[in-house]
């Protein structure tokens, strides 16, 4: 977390690096999950920038969780937009308190994957949806041995890896591949 903290300036940045197609496509994927107003966790959400383009793509209240406080005071300042200090594995929120969960390039980055899922099964509601953007470590090897020389998990998962890990954990859906180095998984919280 150290490395965020002090890398929050740089990360806010180049943090906006969705084009309008992108955030449209991650807001189309959301949006029969989370109907009106309801809400939206962000985890690992860093500066928010994503969030605050998902919030009125939507539109949605955004909930950015993120354990780097500096990242979090670049949060824009934005209606629908909370940012909150926490971790994944042990988030601050009421049981079935949002309707999804996002993990933008993050999922990687947490010490204990599974007790971060068994929180997003508690707090996303049954029915709710999880939706995880994340790196094929097999197109990006030079990326995980470098944040593993940053003292960073870099606990990446290939695709179906990422969708049998998930289903032996109770959330169920698909990967798909959206470039040669990327792809995102969408599942149902059960």
């Amino acid at each position: 977390m150290g490395f965020f903290n002090w890398a929050a300036p740089l990360f806010h940045l180049f943090a906006d690096r969705w084009s309008e197609q992108h955030v449209a496509d991650i807001a189309d994927e959301l949006r029969p999950y989370v109907q009106g107003r309801a809400g939206l966790l962000d985890i690992g959400g860093g500066t928010g920038a994503l969030a605050s383009r998902l919030a009125d793509a939507i539109p949605a209240r955004v909930t950015v969780l993120d354990p780097a406080p500096e990242m979090l005071r670049y949060v824009p300042d934005h209606p629908d937009v909370t940012p909150v200090v926490g971790h994944a594995e042990a988030m601050p929120f009421d049981d079935d308190a949002f309707d999804a969960a996002i993990i933008s390039d993050a999922f990687h980055h947490f010490r204990d994957q599974p007790g971060a899922v068994r929180e997003i099964a508690r707090v996303v509601r049954a029915g709710g949806a999880l939706l995880i953007l994340e790196y094929d470590p097999d197109a990006i090897r030079p990326i995980v041995w470098a944040e593993r020389l940053l003292g960073e998990p870099a606990a990446f998962f290939c695709p179906d890896d990422l969708c049998a890990f998930l289903d032996r954990h109770g959330i169920t859906g698909r990967c798909v591949s959206t470039s040669p180095r990327t792809y995102y998984f969408l599942g149902d919280v059960r």
